[in-house]
């Protein structure tokens, strides 16, 4: 007899609803119910966990949607266990064609930018059949940045108004403001979306010679962020033209000045206001086109997204 397993459909993080597929056999017995009609939804109790949406999709799997909180998930995954139900984390897509539509439905499941959505569901097509070119694989390695954000630093010289700018993009109090030169002393990272492409933002403390032993080695490791990081935004104003010490970090990078609210200046490839709000929405934009190029995200050729191929394949 085979093994009976369960599959979480969703990313396995805080989410406000879960999609848990299970065995159709343990629908009565983690809910008591008895009856149950193919593909009706009923809202019902699990005792002691939570009230869940569920429903059997075929005589033999069904889907049972829980709140999202992960102490529920725990409480479910042990309940499960008890029930001689291990968690496999091979989900099975019942309405997927194939292995390549199989894939791209995992992978839409954990994609973290809103610009994936239509990439992946138009893939299967453009992967059956198809060996991938290195210039597919090329285009690739870009383009899965759609699904696992990449790193993003700011990098400046202090008082150049990084930690405004930070604030600005993340549309919150992230990092501390202050006019006092080093009054970011640690790295800072956010979540944001920048145009449909979604990344992990950093803040990072400016890189200037210091006495202060705990301010230099704030820096030490801000340098190495910035060494693992996509794209570097290197931020001077519209005021000031001292540059921060960054020779040592070799990075693709855009040079972005703040503070056009008080004056512009022409030798960067954006002037911005965070007080006003001024480009920054074109800031957004560059980000995006900097890591993922336009001719890449419009492209027609086919996306070997990672779960959609293996060197072995070939």
């Amino acid at each position: 007899m085979p093994k009976q397993t369960w599959s979480l459909l969703t990313p396995a993080s805080k989410g406000a609803i879960a999609i848990i597929q299970i065995p159709a056999r343990c629908l009565e017995q983690l809910t008591s119910r008895t009856t149950w009609v193919l593909g009706t939804l009923y809202l019902v109790d699990i005792p002691n966990i939570d009230e869940a949406v569920a429903v059997k999709v075929t005589e033999e799997t069904a889907h049972l949607m829980p709140h999202g909180g992960l102490q529920i998930l725990r409480k479910l995954e042990a309940c499960l266990a008890e029930l001689g139900i291990e968690q496999s984390h091979v989900a099975k897509y019942l309405e997927a064609e194939d292995a390549i539509e199989a894939a791209m439905l995992a992978t839409l499941s954990i994609a973290e930018s809103p610009l994936a959505v239509e990439l992946l569901l138009a893939q299967p097509s453009k992967l059956r059949g198809r060996t991938p070119t290195k210039n597919d694989l090329k285009r690739a390695s870009i383009l899965n940045h759609l699904i696992h954000p990449p790193k993003v630093v700011l990098l400046g010289a202090p008082n150049t108004g990084k930690s405004t700018l930070m604030n600005a993009l993340t549309k919150q109090d992230t990092s501390i403001v202050h006019d006092r030169p080093g009054a970011t002393r640690d790295a800072v990272g956010a979540r944001i979306n920048c145009a449909g492409l979604v990344i992990d933002l950093y803040d990072l403390p400016g890189f200037r010679a210091s006495d202060d032993p705990i301010e230099q080695e704030a820096i030490q490791l801000a340098q190495q962020i910035a060494a693992d990081a996509v794209l570097t935004i290197h931020i001077t104003d519209t005021i000031n033209t001292s540059q921060s010490h960054i020779n040592n970090v070799a990075l693709r990078r855009i040079n972005i000045a703040t503070k056009s609210d008080l004056r512009e200046r022409n030798d960067t490839d954006l002037c911005v206001s965070a007080h006003t709000g001024e480009n920054m929405e074109k800031l957004a934009a560059l980000i995006r086109d900097n890591i993922i190029p336009p001719e890449i995200l419009t492209g027609e050729g086919p996306w070997f997204f990672p779960e959609s191929y293996s060197p072995t394949d070939e």
